[in-house]
């Protein structure tokens, strides 16, 4: 699945193909974006996964439910703080670049855990 989801990867936002720094972010933006939709929908899968395998006979009722949610809400506000520090420490106008890299890089990762997971769950 790895060679598969790389064949398919989104383009960068190669400065080359740019008029100004501020369109260049604004494409890496969007890419945040596109990715951080999937995580969304990586999540959902896991808790479709997630309410199949609470209807397995003798399964504990809901016992990685709540976990799941609090641990995405967490996952989320603390990529978005620590992506923005990493930004911050640049101290310069490569911060948005280096934010909107690490956002990506997050989202990518994520998506893979929350994959691992939902197959973990029987999906």
């Amino acid at each position: 699945m790895a060679v598969c989801e790389l064949a398919i990867a989104k383009p960068t936002c190669d400065s080359k193909g740019f008029n100004s720094h501020s369109d260049q972010i604004a494409c890496e933006v969007r890419q945040s974006q596109q990715r951080s939709q999937e995580v969304d929908r990586a999540f959902a899968d896991l808790m479709s996964a997630n309410d199949h395998f609470n209807r397995i006979p003798g399964t504990k009722p809901n016992i990685f439910t709540e976990w799941l949610k609090s641990d995405q809400v967490q996952w989320r506000a603390f990529t978005s703080k620590d992506c923005e520090l990493q930004g911050e420490v640049t101290m310069g106008t490569a911060g948005s670049d280096v934010v909107q890299q690490c956002l990506q890089e997050a989202y990518t990762q994520r998506r893979q855990v929350l994959h691992q997971m939902a197959q973990l769950l029987g999906n």
